[in-house]
């Protein structure tokens, strides 16, 4: 499987992640009314989120400049939120966002990716 397919597919696990646990967090956020607003918002950036990166995983999988970029700038957010769910002790939580958004920036750093991406 070429780098670009499996960037891909890291980029769209992790946005069909975020599209779902927003859609999650929206449903949950239904029966509690005095945080509504807020939660709705949270709710609505997160699947916004996923949407940008599903678009980004199509951008990478055809080797597009443009995808670079805000995918390295949405995967390195993920390491402050892990190292705060560590520190709450939810690492089981904490491992796999490490895991992804770290191996979506190794494979941006590997040669070939970066020619690839290479804006000219």
């Amino acid at each position: 499987m070429p780098l670009t397919r499996r960037l891909a597919l890291l980029l769209a696990v992790e946005g069909l992640g975020l599209v779902g646990v927003g859609a999650w967090y929206a449903v949950a956020s239904l029966s509690d009314r005095s945080q509504r607003l807020p939660a709705e918002l949270e709710a609505g950036t997160a699947v916004l989120t996923g949407l940008v990166l599903l678009l980004l995983a199509w951008g990478a999988d055809r080797g597009r400049g443009w995808a670079r970029s805000p995918a390295v700038v949405l995967n390195v957010f993920p390491f402050p939120l892990a190292l705060s769910m560590l520190n709450a002790g939810v690492w089981w939580v904490a491992l796999p966002l490490v895991l992804l958004a770290g191996s979506v920036l190794y494979l941006f750093a590997t040669p070939e990716l970066r020619d690839t991406f290479r804006e000219r």
